[in-house]
């Protein structure tokens, strides 16, 4: 057994690490299975939307879109002064949209380049958004509890409403992905070749971005906005490591962020029973997340540093003897 300090700081509570990894596996706890089903739900999303972001090159937007929804939870808290899930979802998204329409404008406006225009969009949004929660915080006689977990993530405050929002969302990117599966496809590699044979390339651009922002809300409460967007992009870059087929890639992907996402939940709750609010619960999952791809870039047969570089050894034996061989 281990010994923490109690809730007021003052005494030892006893412990013990056994009965935590028990008590999470038991799913004796409903808190426990409301974060499995979020996790599962929310890999889903990361996984199968995350790998088309990263094969279009758009990571950064995903890191935009994710800090541009703050606003959107801010008005969507101020409209009911409560955090009624179905007003936050719907502001957050709508600042989402408005984020990435507000991208689009200004690289056909200007002649600054996507990089530049992702950048000033995140930095604004995500101020606005700060701004205004600090607003909320000085209201007097306003339930404001739970708001700080949209930047940090708080696994243990999801509720049904959040897992219902969560799996909807899942279904409808599942069902998306699969019906459209190969003109995403055609316009994630060759958008030329795609426009070429009549498919709709903005029409299939802004419905990822509509998935994309509505996966980004629904995550918001488990992993944080500084946080959803490590957790959208790192499982499927450890996925293009250790793939070269699209639809391989999409069901590592899924099982990585799948995988993150619990294995972050169970060292978050760990760690709050043994040091009071030691691991939040996006940080944790973004760390795992971040484990697995060292391990594809050091392990992986095709891009793996370890590989790599045991194949040029073999290389240089090779040419060595050759040489030495000659007459």
């Amino acid at each position: 057994p281990l010994r923490r300090l109690g809730p007021t700081g003052e005494e030892l509570v006893e412990v013990d690490l056994g009965d935590q990894c028990v008590r999470f596996f038991s799913l004796q706890d409903a808190a426990i299975r409301h974060i499995l089903l979020g996790c599962l739900f929310m890999g889903i999303n990361f996984g199968l939307l995350g790998s088309f972001v990263v094969v279009r090159r758009m990571a950064l937007v995903g890191d935009t879109l994710s800090h541009a929804v703050l606003p959107g939870v801010a008005v969507g808290f101020l409209f009911t002064m409560s955090k009624e899930p179905w007003a936050i979802l719907l502001g957050a998204t709508m600042a989402g949209l408005l984020g990435a329409a507000t991208v689009s404008w200004i690289q056909r406006s200007t002649r600054l380049k996507q990089d530049a225009a992702l950048g000033m969009v995140l930095a604004s949004f995500f101020a606005v958004g700060i701004c205004l929660i600090k607003m909320i915080e000085r209201i007097p006689s306003v339930n404001k509890s739970g708001l700080d977990h949209f930047f940090y993530g708080q696994a243990a405050a999801l509720g049904r409403a959040d897992l219902w929002m969560m799996g909807g969302t899942a279904v409808l990117s599942t069902i998306i992905v699969v019906l459209l599966y190969r003109p995403l496809l055609a316009t994630s590699f060759d958008q030329v070749f795609a426009r070429s044979i009549g498919l709709p390339e903005r029409m299939l651009f802004h419905v990822l971005m509509l998935l994309l922002a509505l996966a980004i809300v629904v995550a918001l409460q488990a992993v944080g906005a500084l946080m959803v967007s490590a957790m959208l992009i790192t499982p499927a870059t450890t996925a293009f490591l250790l793939t070269k087929r699209m639809h391989v890639m999409l069901c590592l992907a899924t099982g990585l962020a799948i995988a993150a996402g619990m294995l972050g939940a169970f060292l978050s709750f760990v760690g709050e029973g043994l040091v009071s609010h030691a691991l939040p619960t996006g940080p944790s999952m973004a760390l795992c997340a971040g484990g697995f791809f060292l391990l594809a870039f050091l392990f992986s047969p095709h891009h793996g540093l370890v590989f790599r570089y045991r194949r040029h050894l073999s290389q240089t034996r090779q040419i060595t003897v050759a040489n030495t061989l000659k007459p």
